[in-house]
């Protein structure tokens, strides 16, 4: 059975709850009562912004650095346009640490994070299938991979109530 009050033995038993459904445990919450972004969530901003962590990781290895930019992203404009992709996901990213401050802009953004996020990866599926295209068909497992994830990430972003709870989540007016 369920805690009825906010005096339960362990933190398991207290859930926000609107109507007669549980929505989610009060761990799903942060401590300013807004809606924590999922893994998930997390998982498909970290795939979004890839060009971005590439670019990290290739700046940090200074000797291998141009190898690795070279061998996942073999043409410089690739790379670019990966980056650009991705700084919808940057942002984002961002935010969701600010959204308590009810900032309009912040809270304006936020509130359609779901659908800029959304455009960010059908983009990438564009420019993905775009590059399938100029090689004819060519099958690389980098290629096959990375256009099954962003499949598969943007169709959860799409069906997942969780994401569109978090992006409709806002801070209490004061």
């Amino acid at each position: 059975m369920a805690c009825q009050s906010l005096a339960c033995e362990t933190p398991f038993e207290i859930a926000i709850v609107w109507g007669n459904t549980v929505l989610y445990p009060i761990e799903a919450y942060d401590r300013h009562g807004l809606l924590k972004p999922s893994a998930m969530l997390w998982l498909t901003l970290f795939f979004s912004a890839k060009g971005w962590l590439v670019f990290i990781i290739a700046g940090a290895s200074r000797q291998q650095g141009a190898r690795i930019l070279e061998t996942l992203y073999p043409l410089p404009q690739n790379l670019y346009l990966a980056m650009a992709i991705g700084l919808p996901a940057m942002l984002l990213m961002w935010l969701s640490g600010h959204r308590y401050k009810n900032n309009k802009v912040i809270n304006f953004i936020w509130q359609r994070g779901k659908i800029i996020l959304l455009l960010a990866y059908i983009t990438d599926c564009a420019l993905q299938m775009h590059q399938l295209i100029l090689t004819h068909g060519a099958f690389s497992w980098t290629r096959a991979i990375s256009l099954l994830l962003t499949l598969w990430l943007g169709g959860y972003l799409l069906r997942s109530s969780r994401v569109r709870n978090t992006f409709a989540d806002k801070p209490i007016e004061r």
